[in-house]
């Protein structure tokens, strides 16, 4: 099975992109529920991994870090690291099914989500920047995955509503049917 990428679903990741950056700046800094706070830059770069692009995918996810790194109050380059590796395995082990919103890429999108909010958190305080574990893992790190779990899915939806072609398996090919057809002559012949 392949993917191909045709220039609507190329405009509708571009619209994706701008949308996630102006959320970033806008919305998720005002946001906070028990501590956590909406990541929608690991949303962007989650959402464009599990098309299972994995060149792509990564250039995204450094991209989608360093915004982060540059528009928030943490230390440089850690959400870019964090992001560019978790989406080359993210792209790596998605499979062409998970592109879009389905109950696979929700289940894969959060396990990516919690490792980067958990890594995050346990960085921040070996540098110094959270004061205690339990916060930083508990509340920050868990609601920061929750919430940005429940943000992806309107960008999954918008990602995997046509905008790539599958081409799948059919028991037709160029030259016919793969299955051996016998005349209706010759088979009633055969039968006497």
């Amino acid at each position: 099975m392949e993917l191909r990428e045709t220039p609507s679903s190329h405009r509708v990741f571009v619209v994706i992109a701008v949308v996630a950056c102006v959320l970033q700046v806008a919305l998720a800094p005002q946001i906070s529920l028990l501590g956590g706070r909406f990541n929608v830059m690991l949303v962007l770069a989650g959402t464009f991994a599990l098309t299972g692009n994995a060149p792509r995918a990564v250039y995204v996810g450094f991209f989608a870090g360093l915004f982060y790194d540059l528009t928030a109050t943490a230390p440089v380059g850690l959400m870019t690291l964090l992001l560019t590796v978790t989406s080359f395995v993210l792209a790596s082990i998605s499979g062409v099914g998970t592109s879009g919103f389905s109950t696979a890429s929700l289940r894969l999108f959060f396990v990516d989500a919690l490792v980067v909010s958990l890594v995050n958190g346990i960085a921040l305080v070996i540098m110094g920047y959270e004061g205690s574990v339990l916060v930083s893992l508990g509340s920050h790190g868990l609601m920061s995955a929750i919430m940005s779990t429940v943000l992806a899915i309107p960008f999954l939806m918008a990602s995997g509503s046509g905008t790539q072609t599958r081409s799948g398996f059919t028991a037709r090919s160029k030259g016919g049917t793969r299955f051996k057809t016998v005349p209706t002559g010759k088979r009633l012949r055969n039968l006497r």
